[in-house]
């Protein structure tokens, strides 16, 4: 059960990285200060809808393209 409350995510936490990161802080970087791994900070980031990976970003932009907007 330790695990699991290390795990966690509590709201201030997500909130400070959710700030950081909109703030021009990568997720490595937001990972090190929280002492989270970067895969992590950016899974949590995906979750919260506030991280794309490119692939997607690129998506988007083709969508956009094909629409005509």
């Amino acid at each position: 059960m330790a695990t699991e409350i290390w795990k966690a995510w509590p709201q201030w936490l997500t909130d400070a990285a959710i700030a950081a990161y909109r703030a021009g802080e990568t997720p490595a970087m937001i990972g090190a200060v929280f002492g989270r791994r970067e895969a992590v900070v950016r899974s949590k980031l995906v979750r919260e809808g506030v991280y794309l990976s490119k692939d997607v970003k690129r998506a988007q932009m083709k969508m956009q393209a094909i629409e005509g907007f």
